[in-house]
């Protein structure tokens, strides 16, 4: 199976894509974040090329999303 890298989500704010960048961690999948330097440099650019993304290994995708749904929906409680 390839290492592809997809898309995992996109964020407006650093501060929310290292948040959930770090509850990937905890919970042993690997992910980075794309255009952190771009967006943080100029925050104008965040809206024309998605902002920041996280990006994972696509056979860690459907678990990284489970991990953030299940944080979401219990904090919603």
């Amino acid at each position: 199976m390839e290492n592809k890298l997809v898309t995992l989500k996109n964020y407006e704010t650093m501060v929310d894509a290292m948040f959930d960048q770090e509850l990937l961690r905890e919970n042993n999948i690997e992910s980075s974040i794309n255009n952190e330097d771009t967006v943080e440099l100029m925050p104008m650019f965040g809206e024309i090329n998605d902002g920041l993304r996280i990006v994972v290994f696509e056979h860690d995708y459907e678990q990284a999303i489970k991990i953030l749904e299940e944080y979401k929906n219990s904090m919603e409680k």
